[in-house]
């Protein structure tokens, strides 16, 4: 495992290939939470806050069928 970018809440990392955003998903508690991602959200993701958002959303979304 590589960690490829870091910040105050999220962290990307590459294993084997495959992409994953780790971020605390909690608003007064820590809540982790683990998504993988493309290699092309993955960069995405690293550019600012507001696109690592965006990122994360999307994946949110498909996660409950909403894409």
């Amino acid at each position: 495992m590589e960690i490829i970018f870091e910040n105050d809440w999220m962290q990307i990392k590459k294993t084997n290939g495959r992409y994953v955003i780790q971020y605390d998903s909690g608003a007064h508690f820590d809540n982790i939470k683990e998504t993988e991602v493309s290699e092309e959200d993955a960069i995405l993701a690293q550019k600012s806050e507001e696109e690592a958002e965006k990122v994360i959303i999307k994946y949110q979304n498909i996660e409950m069928g909403l894409i």
